[in-house]
């Protein structure tokens, strides 16, 4: 086994028998990935009620004012604010109880100076009032209203088209739909919207030593996760991910069940197979499914150096590592971003400022990415490494985000402030 300085992230010698993988750097994959088209998602038309977690396609503006008349934000009455200044214990005001506004009804009448008008938390402000006096500030009686303390009361009506006015652009196109932002959908009076359909994703997982969790291991056997953490993943990101099961290191074996899947879906991730060993199939496979075919073969960044991106027409193809660390990283890294570009998102994830917690040495030839954990902490965020190899699924399991420790630097000294990725499941765009 090679342990390179680091991160500890361990990768078993490879027998070579493809061409040797040509490693570019994590931001020209993609660049090389951008210069050709994926296949858009269809639109939809739902109901925004059903429309939580869809991303959306086009700009959406408000039918309606929110709120679409002034309310209360309290129990009490509603007043000319001018009447009532400096009412108190000792120097009362009394005003006239000129009526009562129920729930779900408008304020029929205006509200005279010297009047006051019961209204309850939300209900519509006559015109001309200009404060609502809290109820355990009063004392109503015999048609009057004695008014104790006034102070604040302007601050107690929420006006009209506070929140949101007609014809304001609510959500713009490529913005997933949050619990809040459906409520605001319907708040603002649109009933439906159009939003990308679910994308299919073809989930394909390789290798002999694999079988499904609810068997019994036999000797040299392993159970397969990578399929369903990237399955898991892909919803996440508002993907409808097909699984195709587990598929034997056989070249015909995968060649039918790559066919299949790119008839069926938008694109595809292959768990495995994607380096150079004898058994390694995914990408001479791939590269005979279509045109252009491969496009990278191998990045210059730990965990995750022998993933391979291609395209078949306008479907990406992502090969990720079978090392269940360097494969979800990887997803985070090259195919979160390419996958997204489906419902035209340029994908820029934000990051978290942290304190690093301890030093880290790093190989300078390779872009680390390392699992941490985030912390709080008097006057902010600690990152705290998860080291260990890229086989060890427990490290991303207990992670919050990665921290990125570019090529040629060699590390990052303890206690410098860092950039901290969340994962996809951790954030929301």
């Amino acid at each position: 086994m090679i342990h390179l300085p680091g991160t500890g992230f361990l990768e078993a010698p490879i027998t070579t028998v493809h061409t040797p993988l040509r490693r570019v750097s994590i931001a020209d994959a993609l660049a090389a990935m951008s210069r050709y088209r994926v296949r858009a998602a269809a639109v939809e038309r739902l109901s925004s009620a059903d429309a939580e977690g869809r991303i959306v396609a086009c700009d959406i503006r408000a039918a309606v004012d929110v709120p679409a008349f002034a309310r209360s934000m309290v129990d009490g009455y509603a007043v000319v604010a001018a009447d009532v200044t400096g009412a108190s214990a000792d120097s009362p005001v009394r005003l006239m109880l000129a009526g009562t506004v129920l729930m779900g009804d408008a304020a029929h009448a205006p509200v005279q100076r010297g009047e006051a008008v019961a209204v309850p938390t939300g209900g519509a402000i006559p015109e001309g009032a200009t404060g609502v006096i809290k109820v355990e500030d009063t004392d109503a009686r015999d048609g009057i209203v004695t008014v104790f303390d006034a102070s604040d009361c302007e601050d107690r009506i929420t006006p009209k088209a506070s929140d949101v006015r007609a014809h304001d652009v609510l959500f713009t196109a490529g913005r997933r739909l949050s619990p809040a932002g459906v409520g605001l959908l319907c708040a603002a009076g649109v009933a439906e919207v159009d939003v990308y359909r679910l994308p299919v994703i073809g989930v394909l997982v390789t290798g002999d030593e694999l079988v499904p969790a609810h068997k019994p291991l036999a000797p040299g056997q392993i159970h397969e996760s990578n399929g369903v953490a990237i399955t898991a993943a892909l919803k996440a990101l508002g993907f409808a991910p097909r699984s195709y099961g587990i598929i034997s290191d056989e070249r015909d074996r995968l060649e039918n069940v790559l066919h299949d899947a790119l008839d069926d879906c938008d694109g595809v991730i292959i768990s495995g197979g994607s380096s150079v060993g004898q058994r390694d199939h995914v990408p001479a496979v791939v590269a005979a499914a279509g045109e252009p075919g491969v496009v990278v073969h191998g990045v210059r960044a730990k965990p995750g150096r022998p993933v391979m991106l291609a395209m078949i027409g306008e479907q990406p193809v992502i090969g990720l590592p079978g090392n269940p660390v360097s494969a979800l990283v990887m997803l985070e890294a090259l195919a979160r971003p390419i996958l997204l570009r489906m419902f035209g998102i340029d994908d820029r994830p934000r990051a978290f400022r942290a304190r690093l917690e301890r030093a880290l040495a790093t190989d300078p030839q390779l872009e680390h990415r390392i699992p941490v954990q985030l912390l709080s902490v008097v006057g902010g965020l600690t990152a705290r490494p998860l080291l260990g190899s890229s086989s060890q699924l427990h490290i991303l399991a207990h992670a919050d985000a990665v921290i990125i420790v570019p090529e040629g630097s060699g590390g990052v000294p303890a206690g410098a402030m860092v950039d901290a990725f969340p994962f996809s499941a951790t954030r929301t765009s």
